[in-house]
C-alpha cells in the first residue's frame, strides 16, 4: 500500500506544478497584455488590472496549500480566462499570440486542477475501501 501512496503522492506533486505553472503564467501573460501589449484606451489601467487580474488572487493561497476544494473550483474559473483568451483572439487579430498565450495558460491551469482533483479522489477511495475491508 505505501507504494501506491508514493506513487499517488509523486501524481498530486506533479499535477500540483503543472497546475501551479498554468495559474503563474497566465498571472504573468495577463499581466504583460494589460500593461504592454494590450493597453486599455477606454478604462484606466488600475481598474482593468483590478476587475480582470484580482479574481486569480483568490484561490493563490489555497493552491499553494495543497486545498483539494480549491483545485476544484479554480479549475472552473480558469474556464472563464480560456474564453476571455479565445475573445481577445479575434478581437485583436493583429496581435492574436497575446490572447493564445492566455488561452493556453488557462488550459494548463485547468489540466493540472482537474487531475490532481482527480487523484486525490482516487486515493480517498482507496483509503475507504482499504479501511472497510480491514473492518
Amino acid at each position: 500500500m505505501s507504494e501506491i501512496n508514493s506513487e499517488k503522492q509523486k501524481k498530486l506533486i506533479f499535477y500540483q506544478n503543472i497546475a501551479l505553472t498554468g495559474y503563474f503564467s497566465l498571472f504573468l501573460v495577463l499581466m504583460l497584455n494589460i500593461l504592454w501589449l494590450i493597453p486599455s484606451v477606454l478604462f484606466p489601467t488600475a481598474l482593468v488590472l483590478l476587475v480582470i487580474v484580482s479574481p486569480l488572487l483568490f484561490p493563490m493561497r489555497g493552491l499553494l496549500n495543497h486545498k483539494t476544494y480549491t483545485y476544484q473550483w479554480a479549475s472552473f474559473l480558469s474556464l472563464a480566462y480560456f474564453a476571455h483568451g479565445i475573445s481577445e483572439i479575434s478581437a485583436h487579430p493583429d496581435i492574436w499570440y497575446a490572447g493564445l498565450l492566455e488561452t493556453l495558460a488557462a488550459v494548463i491551469m485547468y489540466l493540472g486542477c482537474v487531475l490532481y482533483a482527480r487523484v486525490f479522489k482516487q486515493e480517498i477511495k482507496a483509503r475507504k475501501k482499504a479501511q472497510d475491508q480491514t473492518e
